[in-house]
């Protein structure tokens, strides 16, 4: 597989503006507030089904966490990312699905909680009397993302520890603890698990970066710390067969004086470049670095590189961080707010320090590969548009959109390979969606070869849950 052609480029732009014409991001007839308030300790219920069936072989949990406590003692939280997260288990077996819900216990939120009221800054959000800070794990809410290893769930968060927590009935078991000077290091929410199920991660405070390479089972095997170029907001990032991909926007930590949350310790430079670094794996020493014109992100595909060295990675990319900074807030506080406007977007990183970047019209986020094509050659990249979910081929320069309705707030799909199955699309797209006008969560199945078939099956919890972030599936 080449770069885009400009044929593809242009049907796949089309493409993306047929579909941003018909299903707005903007909140339609419902209230999507009811994402953003807080559910009682641990929910518990049976879904029940209201079209289509359950494929036979899909068998197994469906994770996903994000923020869901929004309120304590009459104050609001400030801003979306702080909220304490809940681990959200569907346990799918025998064409039926158990949903459980549980607060992950941290100590941030259980000192909260004897406190009864905010004690601690976080991400974009100081309370009115904010207690000192130890460690960066005061702070740390375990509400962005969720990996399954060894036996149980991770929930992370931005910058502090893993902590653990029990597959089936969610209890927290702790805070995963590494060893000697790791202990309390900064690991971050966007792991990379390859298909030999080797996991590699990174970690920032300011201008430190940790990198960090974990066996399957969880156990370090190796780490190195580099310094970046400048201290930027990081979120994400990316692997090849080869390489780590680091991608730091201008979005940089020198705003004056000393703001007590963390996005307001960055401004945003929009004549500074969009930094890449590419480090080899076998020695994590930055081997080339590019230049790209300014562009915020939070979220990265996949990354795989051709026999000549050609680095090809896609990713949501916004024009600036104004998501970050204020309609990450607006939500939390229950105002509206604009829309979305991340485009995906192909960047393409040559040896001789040559880039470029496709950048394709159409809002959308939280892009999701094949798991066994993490780091290596993929054709599709799947993701939420609006109020549903969309597929893109690299291939044909087409996105294959369905849409679920102007009622529906759609959270990230993920790729759930068939048993068995080799092809890239053999297997399942599970997703779910909050359904404003029905008050309730709905959870969704997808053949991954058909998305604008529409679903396989649709499912509804009894109760709205709290909009989240990111999701894994673990087969049975």
């Amino acid at each position: 597989m080449t770069a885009l052609t400009r044929r593809e480029i242009a049907a796949l732009a089309l493409g993306a503006a047929a579909t941003a014409a018909t299903s707005s991001l903007a909140r339609a007839a419902g209230d999507w507030r009811l994402g953003f308030k807080t559910p009682p300790e641990t929910l518990d219920s049976e879904l029940s089904l209201i079209e289509g069936r359950l494929p036979p072989d899909l068998q197994g949990s469906f994770y996903r966490v994000g923020p869901a406590q929004f309120e304590r003692a009459g104050e609001r939280l400030g801003h979306w990312f702080d909220g304490d997260g809940m681990v959200q288990r569907f346990a799918i077996a025998g064409g039926r699905v158990r949903h459980r819900g549980r607060f992950v216990a941290t100590d941030k939120r259980r000192n909260e909680q004897a406190a009864g009221r905010f004690l601690y800054p976080g991400y974009g959000f100081t309370p009115k009397e904010a207690a000192a800070l130890r460690r960066v794990d005061d702070i740390n809410a375990a509400n962005t993302n969720v990996l399954p290893i060894a036996g149980e769930i991770w929930a992370l968060w931005e910058g502090g520890s893993p902590w653990r927590v029990d597959a089936e009935t969610l209890d927290t078991r702790g805070r995963k603890a590494f060893a000697g000077p790791l202990d309390g290091v900064p690991f971050s929410a966007h792991p990379k698990r390859g298909p030999d199920g080797e996991i590699w991660n990174f970690g920032v405070l300011n201008r430190r970066c940790v990198l960090w390479h974990l066996a399957p089972d969880g156990s370090v095997r190796k780490t190195a710390l580099i310094e970046l170029p400048e201290a930027s907001l990081m979120h994400d990032f990316a692997v090849t067969s080869k390489h780590v991909v680091l991608l730091l926007p201008p979005m940089l930590g020198d705003a004056p004086g000393e703001p007590e949350s963390l996005v307001d310790r960055y401004r945003w430079h929009a004549d500074r470049p969009l930094q890449i670094l590419v480090l080899d794996k076998n020695d994590l020493a930055i081997r080339r670095r590019y230049d790209l014109p300014a562009r915020f992100l939070f979220h990265l595909g996949n990354a795989w590189e051709d026999e000549a060295g050609v680095i090809r990675l896609d990713a949501f990319l916004d024009d600036d961080a104004s998501f970050a900074v204020k309609t990450a807030r607006d939500l939390a506080q229950g105002l509206a707010t604009t829309t979305p406007t991340a485009r995906l977007t192909i960047l393409t990183l040559a040896p001789d320090g040559r880039a470029n970047m496709a950048v394709l019209p159409g809002p959308g986020e939280f892009p999701r590969t094949d798991p066994r094509r993490v780091g290596t050659r993929h054709r599709f990249t799947y993701g939420v548009f609006g109020g549903g979910i969309a597929r893109w081929d690299w291939e044909t320069g087409r996105q294959e959109p369905f849409a679920l309705g102007a009622d529906y707030w759609s959270e990230e799909p993920v790729f759930v390979p068939r048993n068995g199955g080799t092809d890239e699309a053999d297997g399942w797209i599970v997703a779910t969606a909050l359904n404003q006008r029905a008050a309730r969560t709905e959870l969704v199945v997808f053949d991954a070869r058909r998305i604008a078939a529409g679903p396989l099956a649709r499912l509804a919890c009894p109760y709205p849950l709290p909009l989240g972030f990111h999701g894994a599936f673990a087969a049975r």
